[in-house]
């Protein structure tokens, strides 16, 4: 009996020992990286010390030994300035890596002052050579301090630091990850006294903040690697920081918007605006009136430099904030109810509950009750009615007012909701003919747009000159194709026709195909025929996934390809342009995203049809394989060809 409560002391001992460990090596990281580093007058270590290399990063062409970035803000009567430090040591694994990296370039444009700027070489033998001065070099016609590295060799370390003096920075973003590991990074900005400074990090940064300053570190960070079709932005490594006079939260958040978009009492102008347009009109249903006022906006006030509220009519000049305004003051003056709606861009930052982090609070909707509906005064591209498209799906806080003047705020939680596959179409009606002799092909190409295509479409045919226009129906309607436009017509470009889906936003194209689709096979020939489509996405080489898959929105395509048969020729292999491949929810088994392509034969015409569509906007990354098979389904159609016999 002894010894075995003996052997129960002596195992819960070991256990103790290796707790306590692990929370002594927790707190000694930590107590490390709270400490307060010197920013006016900073200095780097005479030898320097960095920590191992995971065996992981060691087929890197570098690795980033450290990466330092340090704010101080001075902010009170006789002071308004701030001091900024950038340290970076990078360490060259490879030739490759003594190309990428042996030359660092600074940008100097709106910096009013470069307190000190070093630069040296730590070789792999310990020597270290530090850079004279005049090696950093100005470079002419250009806004970046450069310097380079000569007779640098891997094994060795390339280390600088500079100090900037400028105004002090109240408000950014740091982002750490980058194409290559980071064993060490670190944030740090000072509170300034009598103020609230917030700094919040994400996707790894670790907060070790003290009472006086903020302070967020990170170790070995892996490297950055862009991924098709996610949220790639979002998931870097990342320190958001801003500064306030008062305590900060999402109600605040309201009351800056609310102030933002207070102007000049302009209520003549705003009644003149809304008795022209019969906005005031109540046998007129409300959804019509809101539509005429978004199409009026849009189609006649330019966004451009406009000092004066009350001008916006005559100047035919707009501000956002003053779009924004207008759009509150008719629905105030009409006592229409809306609601305040923020989300972020959902590819470049993950909305955050807890935390208010107004910079990444992009996405501003005025959302209408009554008809289930949305402004979006800042996206002029976007017409009244859908949410915008970086944000579906994504979380958002919708704020409500109550009380006397609507000085009480609230707000929610809510997820944006999704605008369904059939109203973001692309469809497109090629016929396609090869001349007499065998080399020369012709593509007559339409191509009809609805839903969020459409609608940046039209936006963008206002501002394109003639000169740019072929090259930008290239792009749309072939995707990397070459080919030669001889004729075309664009059609339903009016920013109006964004409210009517029966009248889809249309290219016409006749084309002479510049590249080789035809290859000759002795009395055969190979006929690329998939190239139609314009180029497909391919994921063979993209078989390891780190971030789930997002799409902007649900979308359909549907193609009708014709191939008119030379005369005396015919077509073998049809079943070689037979393609199908679905994606199937979880839970109820329905089809999510589906390619499904028919080719037949109908006299000297091979016709095929092809439904592509993805009914989601999100799928986790457990998923990702079935994903890319469908994917390179649609890249294996259009690689596929048929055999032309005499």
């Amino acid at each position: 009996m002894k010894s075995t409560i003996l052997k129960q002391n002596t195992n819960n001992s070991i256990c103790l020992n290796k707790k306590n460990f692990i929370l002594l090596f927790i707190l000694t990281q930590f107590f490390a990286f709270s400490q307060v580093e010197e920013v006016k007058n900073y200095e780097w270590e005479t030898v320097p010390k960095f920590n191992e290399i995971p065996k992981e990063f060691e087929n890197y062409p570098a690795v980033v030994l450290k990466d330092y970035r340090f704010y101080e803000n001075r902010v009170g009567y006789y002071t308004y300035k701030g001091f900024v430090v950038k340290h970076s040591a990078i360490k060259i694994l490879s030739n490759e890596g003594v190309n990428n990296f042996n030359k660092v370039s600074i940008d100097k444009k709106y910096v009013r002052d470069y307190r000190d700027l070093r630069a040296r070489v730590i070789k792999e033998n310990g020597t270290i050579e530090e850079l004279p001065k005049e090696r950093i070099i100005e470079k002419e016609n250009s806004d970046e301090r450069q310097f380079v590295f000569e007779g640098v060799e891997k094994g060795d370390i390339i280390e600088y630091f500079y100090v900037i003096k400028d105004f002090p920075e109240l408000s950014g973003v740091e982002y750490f990850q980058r194409t290559i590991p980071v064993i060490e990074g670190k944030f740090q900005i000072n509170e300034i006294p009598n103020t609230f400074t917030y700094a919040y990090g994400y996707n790894g940064m670790t907060e070790a903040s003290t009472n006086k300053n903020k302070i967020f570190y990170v170790k070995n960070l892996p490297a950055y690697k862009f991924e098709t079709n996610a949220t790639n932005y979002a998931n870097l490594a990342k320190v958001y920081y801003y500064t306030r006079t008062i305590s900060y939260d999402f109600q605040d958040f309201f009351r800056d918007l609310n102030y933002y978009a207070d102007g000049t009492n302009a209520k003549t102008m705003v009644k003149k605006f809304i008795s022209d347009l019969k906005l005031d009109d109540s046998s007129i249903p409300l959804d019509e009136r809101l539509k005429k006022m978004d199409i009026y906006i849009k189609n006649n006030l330019e966004i451009d430099y406009q000092p004066s509220y009350k001008k916006i009519f005559e100047d035919k000049k707009i501000t956002p904030k003053m779009v924004l305004n207008l759009y509150k003051d008719v629905l105030d003056y009409l006592n229409i109810k809306y609601k305040l709606i923020a989300s972020t861009n959902k590819f470049e930052d993950h909305f955050d509950e807890v935390h208010v982090v107004p910079q990444t609070l992009s996405e501003i909707m005025i959302f209408i009750p009554e008809t289930n509906k949305r402004l979006t005064p800042f996206d002029y591209w976007m017409p009244y009615g859908p949410p915008s498209n970086v944000c579906i799906n994504n979380s958002a806080v919708m704020f409500r007012t109550e009380g006397k003047n609507n000085k009480n705020v609230y707000y929610d939680f809510v997820t944006i909701d999704s605008p369904t596959v059939d109203e973001n179409l692309v469809k497109t009606n090629s016929n396609i003919t090869i001349d007499e002799d065998m080399e020369t092909v012709n593509v007559n190409k339409k191509m009809e747009t609805t839903g969020y295509r459409s609608y940046y479409s039209r936006y963008y045919m206002k501002y394109i000159s003639e000169d740019k226009l072929k090259d930008y129906i290239k792009e749309n309607v072939f995707q990397d194709i070459n080919v030669d436009i001889k004729n075309y017509t664009i059609s339903n470009k009016e920013y109006e026709f964004n409210y009517d889906n029966t009248k889809p936003f249309t290219f016409d194209t006749q084309v002479q195909i510049k590249e080789s689709w035809i290859e000759n096979a002795g009395k055969n020939y190979l006929f690329s025929i998939g190239k139609v489509l314009g180029k497909q996405t391919d994921l063979y080489q993209e078989t390891e996934r780190k971030y789930a898959v997002d799409l902007y929105y649900p979308k359909k395509y549907l193609h009708t390809i014709t191939l008119n048969i030379p005369n005396g020729y015919t077509i073998k292999n049809v079943d070689n342009l037979v393609f199908s491949k679905q994606l199937k929810d979880n839970e109820n088994k329905e089809v999510i995203a589906d390619f499904n392509s028919i080719a037949t034969i109908e006299g000297n015409i091979l016709k095929i049809s092809i439904e592509e569509f993805y009914n989601f906007t999100h799928l986790e990354k457990e998923r990702y394989n079935e994903y890319r098979d469908l994917i390179n389904t649609a890249f294996d159609f259009y690689k596929s060809s048929v055999v032309i016999s005499k």
